[in-house]
C-alpha cells in the first residue's frame, strides 16, 4: 500500500476535519453568506408574513413572493459556491477573500447552476426514499422508487466533488463530472458517506440555529411566525459553509492520493 493510500481518511475524519475548518473560519464564511442571503431571507420572510395576514391582496403578495424566492435561491447557490472557494483558500492556509470568492461564483454562475440543478435533481429519489413512510405503502411503485434511489445514491457518490473540481480547477460541466468520477474511483463509499452524512449534519446545524432562535417567540401567532422565519434565515447562514467544508476536505484528500500529487494536509 502506498503512502498516500495509507493516509486515506475515513468518513468520520473527513466530517471532523470539515467541521473544524468551518468552525475555525466561520467569520470568513459569514462575510459571504450574510450579505448574499440574509437580506433576501428576511425579505422573503416579510412577504410570507404579509401573505399569511392579507385577505384581499393575496395575489399581489404571491406575485411579489415568487420572484423574490427565485432570487433568494440564486443567492443561496452563489453563496454556496463562494463559500467553497473560501473553504479551499483557508484549507490551503491562504488568506480568504469574500469579494474574490463571490466574483468567481458569479463568473461561473451558469455552469454552477446547471451542475447544482443536476446534482440536486439526481439526489431527489434517495431523499424521497428517506421521507416516505415505507416501500410497502407505495405498492407497484416501490420497486421503481428503490431502483431510482439506488441510482441516485450512485450519482451522489460518483459526482461528490464535481463542484469543487469546477470551481477550483476551472473545468466545465462535463469535465467536472468526469474529474469527480476519476477522483472518487476506489473511494465511492467514502464519498457517498461524506455527501449524505455531511448534508444531514449541515441541515441539522441550520435547524439547530432556527430552534434556538425560536425560544424567543413569545407572543401571538404572528410573533411565532416572524421569529421562526428569522431563525430559518439565520440558520441558512451556516448550512452552506459547513457542507462545502466537508466537500473541500474530501476533495483534497482524494487529490492527495493521485500519483505525483503535492497536496498535503494533516488537519
Amino acid at each position: 500500500m502506498s503512502q498516500t493510500e495509507h493516509r486515506k481518511r475515513a468518513v468520520s475524519d473527513v466530517l471532523e476535519g470539515g467541521a473544524a475548518l468551518a468552525a475555525r473560519h466561520i467569520l470568513a464564511f459569514l462575510r459571504v453568506t450574510v450579505p448574499l442571503t440574509l437580506p433576501l431571507g428576511v425579505l422573503c420572510g416579510a412577504v410570507v408574513v404579509w401573505l399569511a395576514n392579507s385577505s384581499g391582496s393575496r395575489h399581489l403578495a404571491t406575485g411579489i413572493l415568487v420572484p423574490i424566492a427565485v432570487v433568494y435561491v440564486l443567492a443561496v447557490i452563489v453563496s454556496g459556491a463562494a463559500c467553497l472557494k473560501v473553504a479551499a483558500e483557508v484549507y490551503s492556509d491562504a488568506e480568504p477573500s469574500a469579494a474574490a470568492a463571490i466574483q468567481l461564483a458569479l463568473r461561473r454562475l451558469g455552469p454552477v447552476l446547471c451542475l447544482s440543478a443536476f446534482l440536486l435533481i439526481g439526489a431527489v429519489p434517495a431523499a424521497a426514499l428517506l421521507v416516505l413512510p415505507g416501500l410497502t405503502a407505495l405498492g407497484n411503485y416501490a420497486l421503481i422508487l428503490l431502483m431510482l434511489a439506488l441510482f441516485s445514491l450512485w450519482l451522489s457518490g460518483t459526482f461528490a466533488v464535481a463542484l469543487p473540481a469546477m470551481l477550483l480547477e476551472g473545468k466545465g460541466i462535463v469535465g467536472s463530472l468526469r474529474r469527480s468520477a476519476l477522483l472518487v474511483r476506489g473511494s465511492f463509499f467514502r464519498a457517498l458517506g461524506t455527501v449524505v452524512l455531511g448534508a444531514i449534519l449541515a441541515l441539522f446545524a441550520g435547524v439547530l440555529v432556527a430552534i434556538v432562535v425560536s425560544f424567543f417567540s413569545l407572543g401571538g401567532g404572528n410573533v411565532i411566525l416572524i421569529v421562526t422565519l428569522v431563525g430559518v434565515a439565520l440558520g441558512e447562514l451556516f448550512v452552506a459553509p459547513l457542507y462545502v467544508a466537508f466537500l473541500v476536505v474530501l476533495y483534497y484528500d482524494l487529490r492527495a492520493r493521485e500519483p505525483g500529487s503535492s497536496v498535503e494536509r494533516t488537519s
